[in-house]
């Protein structure tokens, strides 16, 4: 199913994000924040013509518009709690980038790293994405400098509240798995993870309190870490048990 209808207007997806990251929980919560984070955009029937994307190579980036397909609710909420600010003070929805909206829209902006075609499919290939696998893709767009880059850009709350890097660590069960796996797989797993699990995806609101460790999926693999005096450690990195 490709259509998503509500009144007289109507959204086609183009495309489907295919992502390393099979869940919601430590995608980034901004694009760009994870360089090594490449994914690919599949371009579906009938957009998955050449001449659609004629020159859109010659540009390094692009914006990605997308529908937040696990965060869909009946209601909205005018106010919501924004995690930068700690997961405990309310903003207006509109003021937030919340993907629990009116409409749940993503804007995104990737690196395009290349558009090719595979087994007679149409792909991007993106890179920095902060979207979860099977994201339907409502449009695509080339990212222009001069007119999106303005000059007098303040960022409200978002400036006044540092944003949180962990130190990741790797126990030494964890990367010998992940020097096994780059091994066999050509893949900078090491670095990807660091990325992810840096900018702490663990919730706002836990508690201090407790130790828990904490799981995430990538590509065919969970991976546990736990936090543990502000820093971040990798405790295993195993395959996804189906």
């Amino acid at each position: 199913m490709n259509q998503l209808s509500e009144s007289n207007w109507c959204f086609k997806a183009v495309g489907y994000i295919h992502s390393p990251c099979k869940e919601k929980f430590a995608v980034p919560r901004q694009s760009g924040l994870a360089p090594a984070l490449f994914s690919t955009i599949e371009i579906i029937e009938p957009y998955d013509r050449d001449e659609a994307f004629k020159s859109l190579e010659t540009f390094s980036h692009i914006w990605v518009l997308s529908i937040f397909h696990q965060a869909q609710r009946e209601d909205w909420q005018a106010t919501v709690r924004p995690p930068r600010l700690g997961g405990n003070d309310r903003v207006g929805v509109f003021a937030s980038r919340s993907p629990f909206r009116p409409n749940p829209i993503a804007l995104s902006v990737f690196k395009l790293h290349e558009i090719e075609r595979k087994s007679d499919r149409l792909y991007l290939n993106v890179s920095g994405t902060d979207l979860v696998d099977g994201t339907p893709v409502i449009d695509i767009k080339p990212y222009i400098a001069y007119a999106d880059q303005p000059l007098d850009v303040t960022s409200g709350y978002t400036e006044t509240v540092e944003r949180p890097v962990l130190p990741v660590e790797f126990s030494a069960e964890a990367q010998q798995q992940c020097q096994q796996i780059e091994s066999e797989h050509q893949l900078n797993l090491s670095r990807l993870i660091t990325e992810l699990v840096s900018q702490d995806p663990r919730p706002a609101y836990r508690s201090e309190m407790v130790q828990q460790s904490y799981g995430m999926r990538l590509y065919d693999y969970n991976i546990k870490f736990e936090v543990v005096n502000q820093t971040a450690r990798i405790i295993s990195i195993l395959p996804t048990k189906e």
